[in-house]
């Protein structure tokens, strides 16, 4: 039996996707029946009927108990479940559940003995780029202030799955590069494909590295499915600029190219705006201080290791795109 949290998510909806597929007996973690609709519609999407066998459960990542008991008869855990928030109310809630939850999780899959453990993380916990190589699974984490409270989080969580090997764990951790994938407008990176699917006009100087969601699933299980063991993973398709990223979604979703590069002055004015707004209305920031900085800087990412533990030919962005477009026409 595997247990996947996060199902309804975007990661996590495709990863049942594809291990229904497979025929793998899932039993997935749930808070809402609403919530289930997006995994619905996703396997209908892709034309799979195999939406009725997976065996949905209610529990929390904040009560322990809740856990231990969907854990009964579990030789696999997928950890997908992630809060993302960029608003300043939401930071506490944010580590508690990022944090808290995941130290839940992996304190009941060590009493329940589970042989795999996959935690799903971001290169956002991951080192700077030194010198213009790319960052791969030895370039550390940087304490300082240029961090989200999303990727401190996510670094505290990753902490607790490495606390958790010391005490028997069988882990493997993926940090995923920007996830493209089929989602609604205000999931996952569903603002990002929202922009992109608009006349652009300004564009920034940075860059980074993405992937199709279903290449990060099948790295996954591929993955726990290897004798490889508590190690992390880069999972990174192609590296682009964000102008590359635009010209490319332009020909995709046949709309404008942008023309005009936003600078380092326009983008910090931009972030201190969005604050404002904020302040005023209490609506969620497009746009915070460490985006605004992460916008203006390219940073390159190494898929190599995961090559050679689990070679796979990666989907293009192009592809994922059209996939994405395909989703929502």
């Amino acid at each position: 039996m595997i247990l996947v949290t996060g199902g309804t998510g975007l990661v996590g909806a495709h990863l049942l996707h594809a291990l229904t597929k497979e025929g793998k007996q899932i039993r997935a973690i749930y808070r809402s029946k609403q919530s289930q609709n997006y995994v619905k519609g996703l396997f209908h999407f892709y034309n799979n009927t195999n939406f009725d066998s997976i065996h949905w459960v209610k529990a929390d990542l904040l009560d322990y108990f809740s856990l231990t008991d969907a854990l009964r008869g579990v030789t696999t855990v997928y950890h997908c479940a992630a809060m993302v928030s960029f608003k300043p109310s939401d930071r506490m809630t944010m580590f508690t559940a990022n944090v808290d939850g995941t130290a839940n999780l992996v304190n009941a899959a060590i009493e329940s003995k589970v042989d795999r453990f996959c935690h799903v993380s971001s290169i956002s916990t991951l080192g700077k780029t030194q010198n213009g190589q790319a960052i791969d699974e030895t370039t550390y984490w940087q304490n300082d202030d240029n961090h989200s409270v999303y990727s401190q989080s996510k670094f505290r969580a990753e902490m607790e799955v490495w606390r958790g090997t010391k005490e028997g764990l069988k882990a493997i951790v993926v940090n995923p590069s920007i996830i493209l994938g089929p989602c609604a407008n205000d999931k996952s990176s569903g603002q990002l494909i929202h922009a992109l699917r608009k006349n652009m006009l300004f564009y920034t100087g940075g860059g980074s590295g993405f992937v199709d969601v279903r290449d990060v699933v099948k790295a996954m299980i591929g993955l726990c499915e290897s004798e490889a063991i508590n190690e992390r993973f880069i999972i990174n398709s192609e590296n682009l600029t964000y102008l590359e990223l635009m010209n490319t979604a332009a020909g995709v979703f046949n709309v404008k190219a942008p023309r005009l590069r936003a600078n380092r002055i326009l983008t910090g004015l931009a972030w201190r705006w969005e604050r404002l707004q904020y302040m005023l209305s209490r609506r969620a920031p497009k746009m915070t201080k460490e985006t605004a900085r992460s916008s203006q800087n390219q940073s390159k990412f190494s898929s190599d290791k995961l090559q050679q533990t689990h070679p796979m030919a990666f989907i293009s962005i192009e592809e994922a795109l059209e996939n994405i477009k395909a989703y929502h026409s």
